[in-house]
């Protein structure tokens, strides 16, 4: 049987005590459905997520905006290696190596490519990248709401932006029930 991937995407920063509840709840809904995790090595509340997924025992893939492990190390001294199953580096001769912000967003296409569906909790630019890519890609997108940021925003952005093909888009404010409504429409699920 398939092993589904899911992306989850957010900010990166502190957005609180109660908003951290949430992502480690999805982590463990994540976990507790046997799917692959991905995030792209970084802190926040996709760490946060990640953290409580392996805790729980779930797989956990990494895609850092770097090119080896001694850059990944220096970036997120903070963040154990340990806990990654998989990680995938850019490549060293990505002519644009030495640039933070293209890694990024090298990163941000390649995670979001290869996840059957992401989720976006709070977030700022690189999520609403994350979810654009997601969208494009035709992928089901799960929007953790009450966590604000992007997350927030999007119910009202996807009332005045509809574009024929794109993904779909779930939303609540229940990391339990997102996690369900994602799973719901993966292809290849008993209905």
């Amino acid at each position: 049987m398939k092993k589904y991937k899911i992306g989850v995407y957010g900010s990166a920063i502190d957005e609180g005590e109660e908003i951290i509840k949430k992502a480690q709840e999805l982590g463990g809904e994540l976990a507790l459905k046997k799917v692959i995790t991905i995030i792209g090595a970084n802190s926040g509340l996709p760490h946060e997520t990640a953290k409580r997924a392996t805790e729980k025992g779930g797989e956990l893939w990494c895609y850092p905006p770097c090119t080896d492990t001694q850059e990944l190390k220096k970036m997120y001294p903070e963040v154990s290696q340990s806990m990654y199953s998989k990680i995938f580096y850019i490549p060293k001769l990505f002519e644009f190596k030495d640039n933070i912000m293209v890694q990024r967003k090298y990163r941000n296409v390649i995670s979001t490519a290869n996840c059957d569906a992401g989720i976006i909790i709070s977030g700022r630019w690189g999520s609403l990248n994350e979810f654009t890519n997601l969208i494009d890609y035709g992928k089901i997108i799960g929007v953790l709401t009450g966590t604000g940021g992007i997350a927030d925003e999007l119910p009202d952005l996807m009332k005045k932006i509809k574009k024929e093909g794109s993904g779909k888009v779930l939303f609540s404010s229940s990391p339990k029930e997102l996690v369900e409504k994602i799973i719901y429409e993966l292809p290849g699920k008993v209905r």
